[in-house]
Protein backbone atom coordinates (compact mmCIF):
# COMPACT_ATOMS: atom_id res chain seq x y z
CA UNK A 1 0.00 0.00 0.00
CA UNK A 2 1.19 3.80 -1.13
CA UNK A 3 1.83 5.93 2.00
CA UNK A 4 3.15 9.97 1.33
CA UNK A 5 5.81 9.26 3.90
CA UNK A 6 6.29 7.16 7.02
CA UNK A 7 4.03 9.44 9.13
CA UNK A 8 1.00 8.72 6.78
CA UNK A 9 1.49 5.37 7.95
CA UNK A 10 1.94 5.84 11.44
CA UNK A 11 -1.28 8.31 11.05
CA UNK A 12 -3.88 6.00 9.13
CA UNK A 13 -2.49 3.43 12.02
CA UNK A 14 -4.10 5.59 14.90
CA UNK A 15 -6.91 6.55 12.38
CA UNK A 16 -7.92 2.54 12.04
CA UNK A 17 -7.94 2.26 15.94
CA UNK A 18 -9.87 5.51 16.61
CA UNK A 19 -12.41 4.37 13.45
CA UNK A 20 -12.06 0.55 13.28
CA UNK A 21 -14.67 -0.29 11.22
CA UNK A 22 -12.28 1.20 8.52
CA UNK A 23 -10.69 -2.64 8.79
CA UNK A 24 -13.75 -3.69 7.12
CA UNK A 25 -15.99 -1.13 5.57
CA UNK A 26 -13.97 0.14 2.42
CA UNK A 27 -15.41 3.51 2.94
CA UNK A 28 -14.82 3.93 6.05
CA UNK A 29 -11.04 2.36 5.10
CA UNK A 30 -10.75 5.01 2.40
CA UNK A 31 -11.60 8.28 4.78
CA UNK A 32 -9.27 6.87 7.81
CA UNK A 33 -6.35 7.15 4.58
CA UNK A 34 -7.52 10.02 3.68
CA UNK A 35 -7.54 12.03 6.65
CA UNK A 36 -4.15 10.21 7.90
CA UNK A 37 -2.39 12.50 5.71
CA UNK A 38 0.56 14.72 7.61
CA UNK A 39 -1.44 17.48 5.84
CA UNK A 40 -4.07 17.10 7.18
CA UNK A 41 -3.97 14.56 9.98
CA UNK A 42 -2.53 17.30 12.41
CA UNK A 43 -5.67 19.96 11.77
CA UNK A 44 -8.18 16.66 11.93
CA UNK A 45 -7.43 15.56 14.92
CA UNK A 46 -6.98 18.55 17.29
CA UNK A 47 -10.02 17.38 18.84
CA UNK A 48 -12.25 14.74 18.72
CA UNK A 49 -15.41 14.83 16.33
CA UNK A 50 -18.41 12.99 15.94
CA UNK A 51 -17.60 11.45 12.55
CA UNK A 52 -14.08 11.59 10.37
CA UNK A 53 -15.51 14.41 8.28
CA UNK A 54 -16.65 16.81 10.27
CA UNK A 55 -16.32 20.82 11.46
CA UNK A 56 -12.65 21.02 10.81
CA UNK A 57 -13.05 20.89 7.31
CA UNK A 58 -14.30 24.63 7.29
CA UNK A 59 -12.43 25.47 10.35
CA UNK A 60 -8.63 24.84 8.86
CA UNK A 61 -6.83 26.93 6.29
CA UNK A 62 -5.50 24.16 3.14
CA UNK A 63 -3.54 24.25 0.53
CA UNK A 64 -5.33 24.06 -2.60
CA UNK A 65 -3.48 20.32 -3.71
CA UNK A 66 -4.48 19.40 0.12
CA UNK A 67 -8.06 20.88 -0.21
CA UNK A 68 -8.49 18.88 -3.66
CA UNK A 69 -7.68 15.73 -1.43
CA UNK A 70 -10.15 16.59 1.89
CA UNK A 71 -13.09 16.90 -1.41
CA UNK A 72 -12.16 13.75 -3.31
CA UNK A 73 -11.55 11.64 0.26
CA UNK A 74 -15.29 13.20 1.37
CA UNK A 75 -16.07 12.13 -2.52
CA UNK A 76 -15.12 8.43 -2.06
CA UNK A 77 -16.24 8.19 1.70
CA UNK A 78 -19.78 9.57 0.73
CA UNK A 79 -20.41 7.85 -1.67
CA UNK A 80 -20.07 10.93 -4.38
CA UNK A 81 -22.53 13.16 -2.69
CA UNK A 82 -19.73 15.74 -2.23
CA UNK A 83 -18.16 17.57 -5.12
CA UNK A 84 -15.08 16.96 -6.49
CA UNK A 85 -13.14 17.78 -9.62
CA UNK A 86 -10.65 15.12 -10.79
CA UNK A 87 -9.06 17.32 -13.26
CA UNK A 88 -8.52 19.41 -11.05
CA UNK A 89 -6.10 17.59 -9.09
CA UNK A 90 -4.86 16.01 -11.62
CA UNK A 91 -3.42 19.38 -12.87
CA UNK A 92 -2.55 20.14 -9.24
CA UNK A 93 -0.81 17.14 -7.18
CA UNK A 94 2.63 16.56 -6.74
CA UNK A 95 3.46 12.91 -7.37
CA UNK A 96 3.04 11.77 -4.25
CA UNK A 97 -0.35 13.18 -3.59
CA UNK A 98 -1.29 11.80 -7.15
CA UNK A 99 -0.39 8.50 -5.71
CA UNK A 100 -2.46 9.33 -2.43
CA UNK A 101 -5.32 9.54 -4.92
CA UNK A 102 -4.54 6.23 -6.83
CA UNK A 103 -4.53 4.67 -3.72
CA UNK A 104 -7.85 6.25 -2.21
CA UNK A 105 -9.51 4.99 -5.15
CA UNK A 106 -8.32 1.24 -5.20
CA UNK A 107 -9.22 1.35 -1.23
CA UNK A 108 -12.51 2.23 -1.90
CA UNK A 109 -13.03 -0.30 -4.61
CA UNK A 110 -11.78 -2.97 -2.14
CA UNK A 111 -8.21 -3.19 -3.97
CA UNK A 112 -6.11 -2.24 -0.34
Amino acid sequence: MYFYDSTHEANFTKMLKAWPQGNKDPEYRVACYVVAHPEIFNKATRKEWEFIFDNWMEQEDFSSGIKLLVDMGLHLYGGGQHSFNVLDGIATWDTGNYQVFTQACEIRKGWA
